[in-house]
């Protein structure tokens, strides 16, 4: 069994897709589609798992997460809109997200925004580490069942404060 460190270190080297590689061009589907597969797919949980399908992609733009599609092409500014909410999606509800990313189609600022969270991500990324392992020590016997069920139930919960947190802040907007 892996020790916790080395489980952190795991869980922390995600994959990030940095705006310099999202092309200055209008996209297909099938391209954003490879984009989201080939720049994140680090970051599947199991290699068969999609990160992202066409069927999401038309809900997304269904459910107005994303500005609607002109034609058979995404602007740029639709794709980081997009990875916007694939990374919301993991921790907010659809009308959440949909407040945050939901706007009229001349709307811009998503890829600043991304940017600027990835940028943010980093910083914190460190420092989260290491409060974790000093919380929690390098290495908690994860074999012991009540154990790993006191570790998950504390990380679960530090989660859900993140997640009230936001929704706070988007109930205050």
């Amino acid at each position: 069994m892996k020790l916790f460190s080395e489980l952190l270190e795991q869980a922390f080297s995600d994959a990030n897709l940095p705006v310099e590689s999202v092309p200055a061009i209008d996209l297909y589907m099938d391209q954003i589609l490879t984009l989201v597969e080939d720049g994140l797919s680090a970051n599947k949980r199991r290699p068969e798992d999609k990160l992202l399908t066409k069927s999401m992609i038309h809900n997304y733009s269904k459910e107005h997460l994303i500005m609607p599609v002109k034609g058979k092409k995404y602007s740029r500014e639709q794709v980081f809109q997009l990875l916007c909410v694939l990374n919301l999606k993991q921790t907010l509800a659809m009308s959440d997200i949909r407040t945050l990313t939901g706007h009229e189609p001349d709307s811009s600022g998503f890829a600043a925004a991304y940017g600027a969270s990835l940028a943010l991500k980093e910083e914190l990324r460190g420092r989260m580490e290491q409060v974790l392992l000093e919380t929690f020590g390098a290495n908690p016997d994860l074999s012991d069942r009540e154990q790993l069920l006191t570790l998950c139930l504390t990380l679960s919960s530090a989660s859900t404060l993140l997640r009230r947190l936001c929704e706070k802040m988007i109930d205050e907007t």
